[in-house]
């Protein structure tokens, strides 16, 4: 599909971090970043505002505690972005995690128009595939709709291209997850300044803008914002029927698809046999 491209420039980011509700206008966008905890979340998030307003730095232990948002304004557009805190490591199952996700629903509240799953750029590990998985336990299988991947660090491609990178690429859940994500990606160097900065973050704008038009400028919701009172237990609920739906999916994916291409491979292989000896046989 074509969009226009968005101008480079606009207005410069306004607002602040807000540990409550956002006050988030009808025709706001609102997004919402994922991914692994040190996976360059809040750095990520910054660069969008083009300010400094969540806490990032390097660190062995997750630096946001508690969800957030803040807002911005871009190309004549307002717009929300929630910082998450550490609720996408399956590991994490306590009462705070769960109020973390509460906290998040309540944030990006009616719905996000877009994900942001952020990982670095290098070897995607398990941690990696873990957060995408989590991501979907949280707001369901379709939230890949919704989803651009984020690559940071792309100044570590030292000229190469980052579509060369994801194409050449030998990790099979990479590349089936940029599949499933609608091959909807970007590069981001969260310590680009100036025109630099502006450029890419015009990039991921634009794209989302595209996936709200592709959705017929739809925002995303599941039954968890539907709750008017959402509590643990039903966090835990709807998780569970969501980690149900995402399982079914990849069992369709990696017990079904493979033996079908098998399957087929096999039955060329004896219509091409059958067709030599049918010609053998007029001889």
């Amino acid at each position: 599909r074509t969009c226009r491209k968005v101008r480079v420039g606009g207005q410069g980011p306004r607002g602040s971090v807000l540990a409550g509700r956002a006050p988030r206008g009808p025709g706001d966008l609102a997004l919402i970043l994922a991914g692994k905890a040190g996976g360059g979340k809040s750095a990520t998030g910054n660069t969008l505002l083009r300010k400094r307003v969540f806490e990032s730095k390097l660190s062995t232990q997750p630096v946001t505690v508690s969800c957030a948002s803040a807002q911005g304004h871009w190309d004549g557009e307002d717009f929300t972005v929630v910082d998450t805190a550490d609720i996408f490591n399956p590991g994490a199952a306590s009462s705070e995690v769960r109020q973390e996700i509460i906290r998040c629903i309540r944030l990006s509240s009616p719905g996000p128009h877009a994900l942001l799953l952020v990982t670095q750029l290098g070897p995607f590990t398990q941690e990696d595939e873990e957060a995408a998985e989590r991501l979907q336990d949280i707001f369901g299988a379709d939230v890949l709709q919704h989803t651009i991947v984020i690559f940071t660090c792309v100044e570590e491609l030292v000229g190469g291209l980052l579509q060369d990178y994801v194409k050449y690429s030998k990790n099979r859940a990479l590349r089936e997850l940029i599949e499933r994500c609608g091959n909807t990606y970007c590069g981001f160097n969260n310590r680009a300044v100036g025109a630099e900065r502006d450029h890419q973050v015009a990039e991921l704008m634009g794209m989302v803008r595209c996936m709200v038009r592709a959705n017929r400028d739809r925002y995303y919701s599941n039954e968890m914002y539907l709750e008017p009172n959402l509590t643990e237990e039903k966090v835990e609920y709807h998780m569970a029927r969501y980690r149900e739906g995402r399982k079914s999916i990849g069992f369709f994916n990696l017990s079904y698809r493979r033996p079908i291409v098998i399957c087929g491979m096999i039955l060329l292989a004896i219509a091409v046999v059958v067709i030599i000896f049918l010609i053998w046989w007029e001889r």
